[in-house]
């Protein structure tokens, strides 16, 4: 069982421009060490393209170092990954294939899944790393905002 008051939520935009992803990449391993060092063990991931899975492989990279962390994959609906290229698919399946816990909230897509996905995830966290510019539209902006009025502290690392 998971213990809450050790897990912190990812949210972010599903593209990061190519010229960004290492410097992003290594802003998410210092926010995954810190948290780390304070006391989270795990970390849930929606499992979106973008932001998501470059969290979730981070945490993977982390694990190798500190096998006591755990990824939590929150999948809004089953067959997420369906309508995605075979590449992206592939590299969901190798995620979720490595995931300390897989928690599937509904059995078939329906409209505002995804949001009641980031609503799951911030009732069971203790804060939010995310990667948002700032636009006032779109998941990414529902659960900052949300996290924000839950008194969540948000670490942005756009």
């Amino acid at each position: 069982m998971t213990d809450y008051s050790t897990s912190v939520t990812f949210t972010g935009h599903r593209h990061i421009p190519i010229q960004r992803r290492n410097e992003v990449c290594a802003k998410l391993e210092k926010a995954v060490m810190a948290n780390y060092v304070s006391g989270v063990r795990n970390f849930n991931c929606g499992m979106a393209l973008g932001f998501d899975l470059l969290a979730a492989e981070v945490v993977l990279k982390v694990k190798t170092l500190h096998p006591d962390i755990a990824l939590t994959a929150v999948v809004p609906f089953r067959g997420q990954c369906e309508r995605w290229p075979d590449k992206d698919r592939r590299h969901y399946h190798g995620i979720i294939s490595q995931a300390d816990k897989l928690v599937v909230l509904s059995e078939s897509y329906y409209s505002g899944c995804l949001l009641e996905r980031n609503d799951y995830m911030l009732s069971h966290c203790i804060g939010v790393i995310a990667y948002y510019d700032g636009s006032k539209r779109g998941g990414t902006f529902y659960t900052c905002r949300k996290a924000v009025n839950m008194q969540l502290p948000v670490l942005n690392l756009y």
